[in-house]
């Protein structure tokens, strides 16, 4: 396309200079002009785009759907956005495709209709619209889990309050009638109910920390940070014959080394809780490569285990399959697992069978970059 003369050159120059990419093509799809911004966006030269087909900047699997959409522009040709509603997609010469908006505009030639096309590169709005929808859900969990503190607040974190409100006035009775005996029961369940209480609220502020703090990533073995976690439940695994084996390579990772350790302590602590009668647990930690950049993390146990259709349940906060007098505890240690995983953008999982153990999962990204961090060793 030839232009001439002063006004036609500050046209041209404008058309060059212009942020979008401006193509003009055909009634068949021939383009016959393509700006300098086409170039840059598409990846192909000039030369390489007059007198091919549109549809070359079109993904593969959408072209001949494209041609359809061509035809019935061409039908009934006016200004207007291309593919309203729908997300659309061009393709660069190496290939990869892109979100992008087309505006269609059609021009009465002497050499027949011609179609200029005004398209812009969107990536950058879809990435901060992805970002918003991720933030967007993450506040929704977080209303989620404010609804879930509700319930703690008034059922229960109430249990224990409403024992040492009732034991108060047995106490005072005791007291007054010189009851030793009834003086040292309401003592001891009073006490024993503030303990409780004081656990559901450290429980619940862990919790909290973990879902509104961002991780403090560091690089460090995978490995020689299990082992540091298992250091801190020495005593309860001699106290309970637990046997821990550890089988897996030298692997670095990237994250939160303290909210990892605290993930591998509270599975590892609820094998050694739910293991079976009279028995110690016998907990396996392994660990395999997902293609060249992950690792899976499993830790299985050969415990009580449970059924099939609770193995999403089992995250939520305060979740209890078991009774609280057989299984002690504020139901919150797996639901800190979930949200530590969902902060570092790991998948977690678990398979198991009623008296046939636990398995958990892992996918962790591993680290090519950077040293690695030991763990201090007590």
């Amino acid at each position: 396309m030839k232009l001439r003369g002063i006004d036609d050159d500050c046209f041209h120059l404008a058309v060059e200079s212009s942020p979008a990419a401006m193509i003009m093509a055909d009634s068949d799809g021939v383009i016959r002009f393509a700006n300098a911004e086409t170039e840059h966006m598409f990846g192909y030269a000039k030369e390489e785009l007059i007198g091919k087909s549109i549809d070359l900047l079109v993904p593969a699997p959408l072209r001949h759907n494209h041609a359809a959409l061509r035809r019935g522009f061409l039908a009934n040709p006016s200004k207007r956005p291309m593919g309203d509603g729908r997300d659309l997609k061009g393709t660069r010469r190496d290939g990869t495709e892109f979100p992008l908006e087309i505006g269609l505009t059609p021009i009465e030639t002497g050499a027949g209709l011609i179609v200029l096309a005004i398209v812009v590169d969107i990536t950058g709005r879809r990435e901060v619209e992805n970002v918003l929808a991720r933030r967007a859900a993450e506040l929704e969990r977080a209303n989620e889990r404010l609804a879930q503190f509700a319930y703690v607040a008034s059922h229960d974190l109430q249990e224990p309050l409403r024992k040492i409100a009732i034991f108060s006035n047995v106490l005072d009775e005791a007291i007054a009638c010189a009851n030793r005996a009834d003086i040292l029961h309401a003592n001891t369940v009073i006490r024993t109910s503030a303990l409780h209480a004081r656990d559901l609220v450290d429980d619940l502020l862990t919790f909290s920390r973990t879902i509104n703090s961002e991780p403090q990533l560091q690089i460090f073995d995978l490995r020689d940070a299990i082992e540091f976690a298992l250091t801190d439940l020495s005593e309860s695994i001699t106290e309970t014959n637990a046997r821990i084996n550890i089988d897996m390579p030298s692997v670095a990772i990237k994250a939160d080394r303290s909210q990892f350790v605290r993930l591998i302590q509270n599975i590892v602590s609820n094998a050694i809780k739910y293991r079976k009668p009279g028995r110690g647990a016998s907990v396996e930690i392994t660990a395999a490569p997902v293609g060249d950049t992950a690792h899976c993390l499993a830790i299985a146990d050969d415990g009580i285990g449970f059924e099939e259709k609770y193995a999403q349940a089992i995250f939520e906060p305060f979740k209890r399959l078991n009774t609280k007098a057989d299984y002690p505890g504020s139901g919150i240690g797996l639901a800190i697992c979930k949200a530590i995983a969902d902060r570092h953008g790991w998948r977690i999982s678990v398979r198991s069978q009623p008296g046939e153990g636990a398995t958990f999962f892992f996918v962790l990204p591993t680290s090519q970059r950077g040293s690695v961090e030991s763990e201090p060793r007590s």
